[in-house]
């Protein structure tokens, strides 16, 4: 009976102490919706979250029975591209983020390479990312007119505004071995228009990146998707991993690997070929669940 009663009084016991450390317990800061000060809690992603997050496709090479790539160009013009450019204006460190002010504020910080070729102008040639094509980070500062602004915000804003468009390098393929029907973006890189940001900088391309060196970073910040609700919480790299975004093809990277548009002036021309190009992913893919 003692026993017994000498039990029930440990159980009891340790609920109390159960009970007062869940008491003591602060919880984690992002599971509030306001901070300490009442603003909006900053939602961020913790180092090891991004790292268990990031899932990389790399099939064996001998398993790829079929494989398409393309370039395409995302317009942040386009009502569903449109998370993607805002907020583009009075950017910070701490604030809400664009998916140019995610990438341009790691290039110029030094944590993001980002590589330009050496011998190709073309502005959708897509270089080798090796040592010789890296952009100097100093040299593109000077050479862009920027280094009068003190800090990497500065820039950031000064540059995001006109930055309404983004070539994406991907490829699609077939894995034998898994059954599976699959894409990866292989590199990324923003265009700049001087008609929407300032006459100081010229039209173009400046700098690519690695699409999978960038997706950390994309995985830490996250993104408004609807303008009538800001509450879902989706990270930049999941609405690129998931396809949200809106985009047309601009080269086809087969035998000729030209531009669809090179020789052709008739818009309607144009869009038939790129038309052609999208079928052909999607007509594979149909084809194989056809039989």
């Amino acid at each position: 009976m003692k026993c017994s009663k000498f039990f029930v009084s440990l159980f009891v016991a340790s609920l109390c102490v159960i009970a007062a450390n869940a008491q003591k317990e602060i919880p984690d800061s992002t599971e509030l919706l306001f901070d300490s000060n009442g603003s909006f809690t900053r939602v961020v992603a913790t180092p090891n979250e991004v790292k268990a997050k990031i899932i990389t496709k790399n099939p064996m090479i001998d398993d790829v029975v079929w494989r398409k790539s393309v370039l395409r160009i995302i317009d942040l013009r386009e009502q569903a591209n449109r998370p993607l450019y805002y907020p583009y204006t009075d950017l910070e460190p701490e604030g809400q983020k664009n998916l140019f002010s995610i990438m341009f504020a790691n290039f110029l910080d030094g944590k993001l390479v980002g590589y330009k070729s050496q011998s190709n102008p073309e502005q959708t040639f897509v270089p080798r990312f090796a040592p010789e094509n890296k952009v100097d980070v100093e040299t593109f500062v000077n050479e862009k007119g920027l280094a009068y602004l003190e800090s990497t915000y500065d820039k950031v804003n000064y540059i995001t505004p006109g930055v309404v468009k983004y070539y994406i390098q991907e490829v699609w393929w077939f894995d034998k071995k898994t059954s599976t029907f699959d894409n990866k973006i292989l590199a990324i890189a923003p265009l700049y228009d001087k008609k929407y940001g300032t006459e100081d900088v010229e039209t173009g391309v400046w700098f690519w990146f690695p699409f999978e060196k960038l997706r950390p970073f994309l995985q830490e910040e996250f993104i408004k998707l609807n303008g009538r609700n800001v509450a879902p919480l989706v990270n930049f790299d999941e609405f690129f991993i998931t396809r949200q975004f809106y985009s047309y093809i601009v080269k086809d990277y087969d035998l000729e690997s030209k531009d669809v548009d090179k020789g052709i002036e008739d818009p309607d021309f144009i869009k038939q070929e790129q038309e052609r190009i999208e079928n052909d992913i999607s007509n594979f893919e149909q084809d194989l669940w056809s039989y």
